[in-house]
């Protein structure tokens, strides 16, 4: 599956490392680390 996701992101000209720091960094300011750490609430309810 991972050789899949590797082959067709280059097919379609994704540069993984760059997606998954903007999927992080998106998470981060959705879900932040002192109001969601230990808490299974929705990000609309922190």
């Amino acid at each position: 599956m991972l050789l899949y996701l590797i082959r067709l992101s280059d097919k379609l000209g994704i540069d993984l490392v760059a997606a998954a720091n903007r999927k992080i960094v998106a998470n981060a300011a959705k879900y932040p680390a002192d109001k969601a750490r230990g808490s299974s609430k929705k990000y609309t309810e922190l």
